[in-house]
């Protein structure tokens, strides 16, 4: 049995595909991720390792075009620095006291490391900014979550579990607000649908019309949201 994550390599007419392989017991259906790291085909638990080569065969030109792509530059921050708030630029000012935002400029600490500072600020900031959304959404929508946790994940941005728990990516505060309610109202709507059944995306679009655009957004801006 191969290892964990072990690169594989497809061959096909006239080039070869490297790919690795990660298991996930949550997933019921085939994800594709393309990283730095290049391409991860993220099957079900017990799902066989040629489901991931028809995968990658039936998604073989989008796979080829994203493979293409530079991959964002991780941002060297420093003051003078210009990072996203909600979709809109705000530029890094080196500051006594407490992180705090104040119109275009982020006054971030000069006592700790430039990096943490603003994590602890966008995490402390995007835990209270998304339990407002989910208040708002839950009443809109009749849906209720158990709890909020915070998620750091490199691949998803939001999760919902049978018991009703949302995890939510903090680096989402980064994105324009109608992209974060859209992933709220997403999350929101597995709790009626734990699937991405009709019925699913049903729920999604009463509440989010324009979901198909946000969720475009995400996918062709979404790297940005890891920049630092």
């Amino acid at each position: 049995m191969r290892p964990k994550n072990e690169a594989y390599l497809l061959r096909l007419a006239d080039q070869e595909i490297a790919y690795q392989i990660e298991r996930s017991s949550r997933r019921r259906s085939i994800g594709l991720k393309i990283t730095a790291a290049g391409l991860t085909i993220v099957l079900p638990a017990r799902a066989p390792i040629k489901e991931a080569e028809r995968a990658i065969q039936s998604k073989l030109k989008w796979i080829l075009a994203k493979l293409a792509q530079p991959m964002p530059a991780v941002v060297a921050l420093a003051a003078g620095s210009s990072v996203l708030w909600q979709g809109q630029a705000k530029f890094v000012q080196l500051a006594a006291g407490r992180t705090r935002l104040e119109a275009e400029i982020l006054y971030v600490s000069e006592l700790i490391p430039l990096p943490t500072a603003l994590t602890r600020f966008y995490q402390r900031s995007a835990k209270a900014y998304f339990l407002q959304r989910l208040g708002f959404w839950s009443e809109q929508m009749g849906l209720q979550p158990r709890q909020l946790f915070l998620s750091s994940a490199k691949s998803r941005w939001g999760s919902c579990t049978a018991l009703g728990d949302i995890r939510l990516n903090w680096r989402l505060m980064q994105a324009p607000p109608q992209v974060i309610d859209y992933v709220v109202i997403h999350e929101l709507a597995h709790l009626a649908e734990l699937n991405h059944s009709s019925r699913f995306w049903a729920i999604v679009a009463a509440a989010c019309p324009d979901w198909k655009t946000q969720r475009l957004w995400l996918k062709q801006n979404g790297a940005l949201l890891f920049a630092w």
